[in-house]
């Protein structure tokens, strides 16, 4: 080992304790359990919902290796409305997820115990249209702009299915739970680091992950306004190198596991 023999023999003790500065620094475990909150759902940019849907979900908190819960996103209610912050910073909380014509539709039926798969022909403007003239009552006597909001209408309720089947919602007879902003629900969060040559990594989040038990359907609602109101506040730029955050990038990406 080299001895220093400068005229500074300790710079270390310059040093001046910062506060706050701790809460500043993130780490986020490569996987993790966290729970999550739906934020957005909308088509893809710039795309129509016969393209698919699109969920981003904000992760308020984690569960860390003890066992303990890591807050995220605090949330405190005034006269003037939700007063949020993010303690530990904001990178790497955001994550999307997509349902699109050219996914997979492949789901449990639990009373019969079969796994039963949507043909990819259903998702096409063809069988799209099929259907409507099949099952919409008074069709052949809509204008071209209704039938057009019916095909949409039943593109949408394809993805919703989809989206539905990700988060492991509940279904009932007939009917499934919907997506929607304000539901919170825990979700396995896998970071992959950028490969050589890339900028950013990939998050991807799901309720299963090979080799562990797949996560309770449980979820909970939240209020809508306050959702909103965390990812307005999420897309706030603290600084310039927020504009390149890598989860904005990541929005037509397939996130399905």
């Amino acid at each position: 080992m080299k001895v220093n023999m400068s005229i500074v023999k300790k710079p270390w003790e310059f040093g001046e304790a910062q506060e706050g500065s701790a809460n500043r620094i993130i780490s986020i475990p490569d996987f993790c359990v966290g729970n999550h909150t739906l934020v957005r759902l909308a088509p893809p940019k710039g795309k129509g919902v016969r393209e698919g849907l699109v969920t981003g979900f904000i992760m308020t908190s984690y569960i860390d290796v003890n066992g303990e819960t890591i807050e995220l996103v605090t949330v405190n209610e005034s006269i003037s409305g939700y007063q949020i912050e993010f303690p530990l910073g904001k990178r790497g909380l955001y994550a999307t997820k997509y349902r699109g014509p050219n996914n997979q539709y492949r789901f449990l039926d639990k009373e019969s115990n079969k796994f039963y798969q949507i043909p990819s022909e259903k998702f096409t403007l063809e069988g799209a249209t099929k259907y409507c003239e099949e099952n919409v009552k008074g069709w052949s006597e809509m204008a071209d702009a209704e039938k057009d909001l019916c095909i949409d209408e039943y593109f949408s309720d394809m993805f919703m299915f989809g989206m539905s089947q990700d988060l492991a919602l509940p279904a009932e007879g007939d009917n499934f739970t919907e997506p929607f902003v304000g539901l919170q629900t825990k979700l396995y969060r896998t970071y992959t680091p950028p490969a050589q040559g890339e900028k950013w990594g990939n998050i991807i989040i799901s309720k299963w992950r090979k080799g562990f038990q797949g996560l309770d359907p449980a979820f909970e609602t939240r209020p809508e306004a306050l959702a909103v109101a965390i990812y307005e506040e999420y897309q706030k730029r603290d600084n310039v190198t927020e504009i390149f955050d890598p989860t904005k990038l990541e929005e037509t990406d397939d996130a399905i596991i």
